[in-house]
């Protein structure tokens, strides 16, 4: 085997685990008989990193699992005020905030350490303010925002590349000619402005999905007849895009899909195969982002994002009660829920509920 982009023969020393579909987006598909070490470093920080960037906001509001670390932190706002989201969605403030009254100091800080220091950089203009009186009156608040602003951006140059390799990786390791990619490589490599790589905004989606399905998809066609090759990708169900290969194919019949769910953690399959009509890849297929489209797609993954954690958590919230019930109540001395048991678990399910959810009812 050899390097598809420099033509090195790949070898034990200079192999190199390629990631199909990035990991930092929660993608498990990889191979190392794609490209050398050389040039997986040269794409990684370059092209990959900024596709990574540009869906992380997703990355980090799942908490997609990768091989190595955590997704990035992401800032958002509310009101006027910085938030930092962590992974899985949960919210603290960027910094401290300070608001002076006539007679009070209104002080909200992520952690009684940042509020220790705020205090004590307060005492040197208050001589009489007592911090340790403060922070034993300060009180520890658990809220949820009805709303954080999030700024999301798609597209461009070096993202169009990195998708561009992602399609190319995935013609080589279904066994493509790598003779019939070679005048991609320019582009994927920087040096050229332009390849046929297109945002995809259908009318309707391409395949079924349910509610709380958030898939990677990857699918390549190689038609003879209409001499069509291809790839076509989903990314988070909403980042679409098709990346032509070849407009003259007369190769053999090609049918190749690759389906990820990052909130299940498992690879699917579609039966029948999934089909994108000729009409379609000419009428949706753009190089420009739909803004319009784009926007109305985001709001549809956020929703479903937020279907699936809001899943997620009363999923956390009742086995914490249960295994709170089962510590309080030993299933060796209580073998069967009473009154008092369900008591206790109800108790704790509505307490931890209400306080995760009261958002959605103001």
């Amino acid at each position: 085997m050899k390097c598809y982009v420099c033509s090195t023969n790949l070898t034990q020393e200079n192999e190199t685990e390629e990631h199909i579909l990035l990991n930092a987006i929660g993608g498990k598909l990889k191979s190392r008989r794609l490209i050398c070490i050389g040039c997986n470093s040269k794409f990684g920080g370059k092209i990959d990193d900024k596709l990574a960037q540009q869906l992380s906001p997703v990355s980090t509001l799942l908490n997609v699992k990768r091989d190595r670390g955590k997704p990035q932190n992401v800032k958002g706002k509310y009101e006027n005020k910085e938030i930092i989201i962590e992974p899985g969605g949960k919210l603290k403030l960027a910094r401290h905030y300070v608001v002076k009254g006539e007679k009070v100091i209104h002080i909200e800080a992520s952690t009684l350490g940042q509020a220790t220091k705020v205090l004590a950089s307060l005492r040197r203009k208050y001589p009489d303010l007592d911090v340790n009186k403060a922070i034993n009156n300060a009180q520890e608040i658990q809220d949820f925002l009805p709303s954080i602003s999030l700024s999301m951006e798609f597209g461009g140059k070096e993202t169009r590349q990195a998708i561009c390799k992602m399609a190319v990786n995935f013609y080589i390791l279904n066994g493509g000619d790598s003779k019939t990619i070679e005048h991609l490589l320019p582009f994927i490599e920087g040096r050229v402005e332009e390849a046929e790589v297109y945002y995809f905004h259908p009318r309707s989606e391409v395949f079924y999905k349910s509610e709380k399905d958030i898939i990677h998809t990857l699918i390549l066609v190689g038609d003879n007849q209409k001499k069509e090759l291809y790839v076509y990708i989903e990314l988070f169900n909403e980042f679409k895009l098709v990346v032509i290969l070849d407009r003259e194919y007369n190769g053999q019949s090609i049918y190749h899909s690759y389906h990820y769910n990052v909130v299940t953690n498992e690879e699917i399959e579609y039966d029948p195969p999934v089909k994108i009509t000729s009409k379609d890849l000419r009428k949706y297929t753009s190089k420009d982002i739909n803004e319009s489209k784009f926007k109305e797609r985001m709001q549809v993954l956020f929703q479903r994002i937020d279907n699936v954690n809001t899943s997620k958590k009363i999923s956390d919230i009742t086995t914490k009660a249960m295994d709170e019930t089962q510590k309080k109540y030993s299933p060796e001395q209580y073998p069967v829920f009473t009154q008092e048991m369900i008591s206790f678990y109800s108790d704790r399910v509505s307490k931890e509920f209400v306080l995760a959810f009261q958002h959605r009812y103001m």
